[in-house]
């Protein structure tokens, strides 16, 4: 009998399987295993050698599998699966159990299975797929034990048919009022996270509050992990850190008590997001090597793409660009294998990022690279950065269609992890299309928000710096010449002070450009002086041309700037260069829009400190 049930597991579990694995499986002492398996080595049926076992003939073994009956096939492909360590094989057994499982409350039990056993694979189709059909069932039988399981399987990942099913379900699920305190906590918190990425801002908000206070009220560490879970992604904005910190602290408490490697992980990453907000990327690098050790110890690639992105996001802040770029393809290729929606996502924020400071390819300038398939939610985001892309470009026209298409700032509602970064692009993009009542909105806007640094919480990163680099552009944009110089200084200040170089060349091209607007000319040439060789050791090309000493004008502008500043009239001007006066007229203006000056004065003061 025994020799009949070890067999029958080593012919299911494939052409090789552990000893320990197999053992496992049939559930044997050690001696009667032992027993078991030598009577079948003798027999010529299997090899051992090195821990594992194979069937000597791959004919034996399809036929020892083909006469086990469906139900102990479907069990000893359960077993198997529970016992296996990898991924992959755990999702293989799981989906051989299901295709040989008659009962449909049992196969769809193993469906469960089977999703998340997908997920750790990668494998997110085949994982939708089994949790659709387990819900299906579930409605068919009208089983909301069955349904509520399934409702909480899958985790939302930003995907909207993926993450609408599971708010779907969840929504099904709590409308029966049969259901246990620990069930509702976890439909509760897993509705609110599918919420967030819904765009259902205040439903999370709610839902995410009431799970955790039910949760806190239960024992039960699975309990508050979910419900943490959700309160996070409904706090992630600049103006929740201390929640933030908070959450990410109980987080890596419940993941280092239980043993758990990643419940800590989450938490570190939360901690991670409080510090970007914080921008003390100090401890962001100490922080660094605590994530790769859980992520050493999690399953599935999901651990590996946080680390290096989190490694490739710090490289960025610190202008060690091509450090940066190979961390970040690092990350990428391990998510594109998986086909995971978030790739593609991460690979245009970060090349805004970079192009920022290193200039943009051709390839982000191009409207197809910011296509996110039909999920709507992304458009506002997605038409602000190319915008924002297209004014670093010097392709004005072009961002403000892109700009247009956002319909007014009132309007908008980002999710709160990107509200700081999206009003800090669309200032940036405002301030250089002229767009000074956008610029006057976004600017009150960012004033609260003094002391932060512009980052997209809930892991996004996309760091830009200190919130006063924006609000410095901003008082530009409005002629407010001193406090954009405050604000530039004090972003300069902060810049260097955290070991951001690239946003320091930033700031100093900003304020040099504020002085010389302002007429401090000899101002603005030291300044730019000072910071040029920084700009060139870091590589930031358009900020080294921007930083390079160029006349703004033209050979017959000049001419005509220097008239101006004798306080000669358009018609005088016209008469000394022998133009008409129209042509004269043109040309101021083209030297007024040029210099960013409102009258011939300061046209005048320009040119006297020239």
């Amino acid at each position: 009998m025994n020799n009949d049930l070890l067999l029958g597991a080593a012919a299911v579990a494939g052409e090789r399987v552990r000893l320990d694995v197999l053992q496992q499986v049939v559930g044997l002492p050690p001696n009667d295993f032992l027993d078991a398996l030598d009577a079948l080595v003798r027999a010529g049926a299997l090899v051992v050698t090195a821990g594992e076992a194979w069937f000597a003939d791959e004919s034996v073994r399809r036929d020892a599998e083909g006469r086990l009956p469906l139900t102990d096939r479907a069990d000893l492909h359960r077993r198997t699966a529970e016992a296996v360590d990898a991924p992959a094989e755990v999702q293989r057994h799981y989906s051989a159990a299901v295709a040989v499982t008659p009962d449909p409350r049992e196969r769809a039990r193993l469906q469960l299975n089977l999703a998340k056993a997908a997920v750790r694979a990668g494998d997110l189709p085949a994982a939708h797929v089994a949790a659709q059909a387990a819900v299906a069932t579930a409605r068919t039988l009208q089983d909301l034990d069955l349904l509520a399981d399934a409702a909480v399987t899958l985790e939302p990942i930003g995907q909207s048919a993926w993450d609408g099913d599971i708010h779907q379900w969840c929504t099904e699920a709590l409308a029966a009022p049969s259901h246990s305190a620990r069930t509702q906590v976890h439909l509760l918190a897993r509705q609110a996270q599918a919420a967030i990425y819904l765009g259902r801002w205040s439903e999370a908000s709610a839902a995410s509050s009431e799970a955790l206070c039910q949760a806190e009220s239960i024992q039960g560490d699975d309990l508050l992990v979910e419900a943490l879970t959700a309160r996070q992604l409904a706090t992630s904005g600049p103006d929740d850190v201390d929640e933030l910190t908070t959450a990410a602290r109980r987080m890596i408490e419940l993941g280092t008590s239980t043993g758990r490697a990643e419940i800590e992980l989450r938490g570190r990453l939360w901690q991670v997001d409080a510090l970007w907000y914080a921008g003390d990327l100090a401890a962001i690098a100490a922080e660094t090597g605590r994530l790769a050790s859980c992520a050493g110890r999690v399953s599935g690639p999901h651990g590996r793409w946080h680390v290096l992105l989190t490694r490739a996001s710090l490289a960025l802040a610190r202008a060690e660009f091509e450090d940066a770029e190979s961390l970040h393809d690092d990350a990428l290729s391990g998510f594109r294998e998986i086909d995971h929606p978030a790739a593609h996502g991460a690979q245009v924020a970060f090349q805004m990022v970079l192009g920022h400071h290193r200039g943009h390819t051709e390839a982000l300038l191009s409207p197809a690279v910011w296509q996110f398939g039909t999920d709507v939610r992304w458009d506002l985001s997605a038409r602000l950065a190319r915008a924002f892309v297209l004014v670093d470009a010097g392709r004005f026209d072009e961002a403000a269609a892109a700009y247009e298409r956002c319909g007014r700032p009132e309007s908008w509602q980002p999710m709160r992890a990107a509200e700081l970064l999206m009003d800090a692009i669309a200032a940036r993009v405002a301030a250089a299309l002229g767009r000074t009542d956008d610029v006057r909105l976004l600017r009150a806007r960012l004033e609260a928000r003094r002391g932060r640094y512009v980052v997209g919480g809930a892991g996004a990163t996309n760091f830009l710096g200190p919130v006063e680099l924006v609000l410095g552009a901003c008082a530009a944009a409005l002629s407010d010449w001193d406090a954009a110089a405050a604000d530039l200084q004090m972003a300069g200040a902060l810049s260097r002070s955290i070991g951001a170089p690239g946003f320091a060349v930033e700031a100093a091209c900003l304020l040099a450009e504020v002085y010389e607007r302002s007429g401090d000319s000899a101002q603005a040439r030291a300044l730019a002086a000072e910071t040029l060789p920084l700009a060139k050791t870091l590589g930031m090309t358009p900020w080294i041309r921007r930083l390079t000493p160029t006349d703004p004008l033209s050979q017959r502008e000049r001419e005509v700037a220097d008239l101006v500043a004798k306080g000669l009239s358009n018609r005088e001007i016209a008469a000394a260069l022998v133009i008409s006066e129209r042509t004269a007229q043109n040309h101021v203006q083209h030297i007024l829009t040029k210099l960013g000056f409102a009258n011939r004065t300061q046209v005048a003061a320009w040119v006297s400190k020239g």
